[in-house]
């Protein structure tokens, strides 16, 4: 845990900073190689998630346009191997919250794209398939659920918050907004990947 919470810790901070786009190429594209030292993906839903998400973090470096939707269709296969892992793990009389997130999902989805312009459809279709994956994290149980719970929630501000440092506000609002990012991604994987990793042992 600790090579991932130092990683997490200073990208977090370079992700604040301006001007360090240089240290960033290694801090950030040495977090999912970090967690995966952590905590090893065993299932290959977690395993296409964790390189999925890799090659999002790498996209986003950038600022372009064409950055953006590459991180955006990286990270959207990185969220159905997540969600084809859960759903491995999904429990009979589990679902009760599913239609609840996907509803929450799809009005989210379409504020953002309509936000988005030009990019509203990649955008919205990103953020039906992030909702998919945190309503079959909400079915899964066993020791390590509420871990793999919270993650899947905590993926979903963090994307929330970049969505809105990008399309919605600007100024000190983007860039308050933009800090929030990447400590709470770092915690969504972090939880995700452990938690999982633990859903297998009793309650």
């Amino acid at each position: 845990m600790k090579l991932y919470a130092v990683a997490a810790v200073v990208d977090s901070v370079m992700a604040a900073l301006r001007g360090t786009g240089s240290v960033r190429k290694v801090t950030k594209t040495a977090l999912m190689p970090a967690l995966a030292l952590t905590s090893p993906p065993h299932d290959p839903g977690m395993a296409v998630g964790l390189a999925g998400s890799w090659a999002g973090d790498v996209a986003l470096l950038g600022d372009s346009d064409r950055a953006f939707r590459t991180g955006l269709f990286s990270f959207l296969v990185a969220h159905v191997g997540y969600t084809a892992a859960l759903a491995r793990r999904s429990q009979p009389g589990s679902r009760g919250a599913v239609l609840p997130i996907v509803a929450a999902s799809a009005a989210g989805a379409a504020v953002f794209a309509r936000a988005a312009g030009p990019m509203g459809r990649p955008v919205g279709l990103y953020a039906l398939t992030l909702g998919t994956m945190v309503a079959a994290a909400s079915t899964v149980r066993g020791r390590g659920a509420r871990r793999v719970f919270g993650g899947a929630a905590l993926f979903a501000v963090s994307d929330a918050l970049l969505g809105a440092s990008r399309f919605v506000l600007d100024g000190r609002a983007a860039r308050v907004a933009s800090a929030g990012v990447m400590p709470t991604y770092a915690a969504a994987q972090w939880l995700i990947h452990t938690g999982f990793e633990q859903e297998g042992d009793p309650a």
